[in-house]
């Protein structure tokens, strides 16, 4: 008998025409008269998903040159804005539950009677499967689809954060948060990537504008209400808000996020897709510059919120607004850097930025003036050592071709080892004296990234390298 005519378990029933509702009402967002709603002329909603046209075999994402600068979808004429929103929360998530440890390191050393040295390595814990998890990402996007992914990633995302609540030991912390790791690698580079396919180069850069300020209200958001979080209900309660949140975002993706389909001869091997993006020395000098960039601001970031608790006596609750103001810097040196990205001064530009943040970074450390006057040296430091990211993306890109996820993914890579070496040296030096070595290891890699910037990488790129064999 017919799924719809069987007489299963009413929950059962009712899931799976729920789900079936579900994909009829998802346009098909690869032809131009696929409709924005389909007329319900049926029960179930399905009769109007049959009598859709079929898509021509030349408007597939593949065929239409996902990613290199031809890509053009008509669905932009569509729901447009609640893709990129869609996109936008799901990366605001991701970033919020990757940087969610900050306030929460002096009440988890608390519960699990350890210090918080040890309970800073949580970040690394997440950070290393996340930049391992990355690397193969961005290719796999590449060759299968994006959309089958992102659902993956929220998934262990959601997975990963709701057992962090429920952690009994230390050990069983770790595990939830290279879980969470796993999830957050396969969120960014695809949000990035959908977002190249199915808009024309002249949108992108506002669209992914928007997405580089969802990962900045993360940081100015996120971690303050995470605090406040802490504050009413406990360490668990923010595992529990922000797990339940990923869940809905998944849902929102399932329903409205476009489905990649690419012809069986457009398939490109993974290994060519790494080719493309790794053949040129200059992109890996990029990303190692990126890396060192990142660890000189997680070591800031990671223990800006135990420095003001132990220097000024705040409670995680008080930290909330003080926090919110540094993380503002995340939103205004992506916005600067969107204006120096153009610009054929850009390398020199964020070299002098690194510098003027490795040194800030002492000051944030060294001058204990009053919580305020740390905080707007903090928000100094992230806007010079973040004016960074949006030049980076250019930089990559325009080596990318084609192959626009793998290049995001070794940025999220690049970004994750930064993040390990920041928060695993930060809180090994913090563990041998105080909070000042902690700010030599962000001035040390700071002006190691400027040097690297400025010697080894150009101002502009030649242009993408062409597909080649694996």
């Amino acid at each position: 008998m017919g799924a719809y005519g069987s007489r299963g378990p009413a929950p059962a029933k009712f899931l799976t025409s729920w789900l079936r509702r579900c994909d009829a009402m998802r346009t098909d967002y690869r032809h131009p008269a696929a409709p924005w709603w389909p007329p319900r002329v049926s029960r179930w909603g399905l009769a109007g998903a049959a009598a859709r046209p079929p898509a021509p075999p030349d408007t597939g994402l593949a065929a239409m040159g996902a990613c290199g600068t031809g890509a053009r979808a008509p669905w932009a004429a569509g729901p447009a804005a609640v893709v990129l929103g869609v996109l936008a929360a799901a990366i605001f998530l991701a970033m919020t539950v990757g940087l969610m440890l900050g306030p929460l390191l002096v009440p988890l050393a608390t519960a699990f009677h350890t210090s918080v040295a040890v309970t800073g390595q949580l970040t690394a814990a997440t950070a290393l499967p996340w930049g391992l998890t990355a690397l193969l990402a961005g290719p796999v996007s590449d060759t299968y689809g994006r959309r089958r992914l992102l659902l993956t990633g929220l998934l262990l995302l959601m997975l990963g954060t709701l057992g962090a609540a429920g952690a009994w030991t230390y050990g069983a912390l770790v595990a939830c948060r290279c879980l969470t790791g796993m999830g957050a690698a396969l969120i960014a580079p695809n949000c990035l990537a959908t977002v190249a396919d199915v808009l024309p180069p002249a949108q992108r850069g506002q669209a992914m504008g928007w997405l580089v300020s969802a990962s900045g209200v993360a940081t100015a958001l996120g971690l303050p209400l995470v605090a406040l979080l802490a504050e009413r209900g406990g360490w668990r309660l923010p595992f529990v808000v922000l797990g339940g949140l990923v869940a809905i975002v998944g849902g929102l993706v399932w329903v409205w996020v476009p489905t990649s389909t690419r012809p069986p001869g457009a398939v490109v091997s993974l290994g060519t897709h790494m080719w493309t993006v790794g053949g040129t020395a200059a992109v890996w000098w990029v990303l190692a510059a990126n890396g060192l960039q990142v660890m000189a601001f997680m070591g800031m970031s990671s223990y800006l919120a135990p420095y003001l608790m132990r220097t000024y006596h705040l409670s995680a609750g008080d930290t909330a607004l003080p926090l919110l103001v540094a993380g503002l810097g995340v939103i205004a040196g992506g916005w600067l850097g969107g204006r120096v990205a153009g610009q054929a001064y850009r390398v020199d530009a964020v070299a002098g930025a690194f510098m003027g943040g490795g040194l800030g970074a002492v000051l944030v450390f060294t001058t204990a003036l009053s919580p305020w006057a740390t905080v707007g040296v903090a928000f100094s430091v992230a806007s010079l050592l973040l004016l960074s990211w949006p030049v980076t993306a250019a930089l990559l890109t325009e080596h990318a071709g084609p192959s626009c996820a793998t290049a995001t993914s070794l940025l999220t890579v690049s970004n994750q080892v930064g993040a390990v070496g920041g928060a695993t040296l930060g809180g090994g030096l913090l563990a041998l004296g105080s909070f000042p070595l902690v700010s030599l290891l962000c001035l040390g890699a700071a002006m190691a990234a400027a040097v690297v910037l400025h010697a080894k990488v150009p101002p502009a790129a030649a242009g993408p390298r062409p597909l080649g064999p694996s």
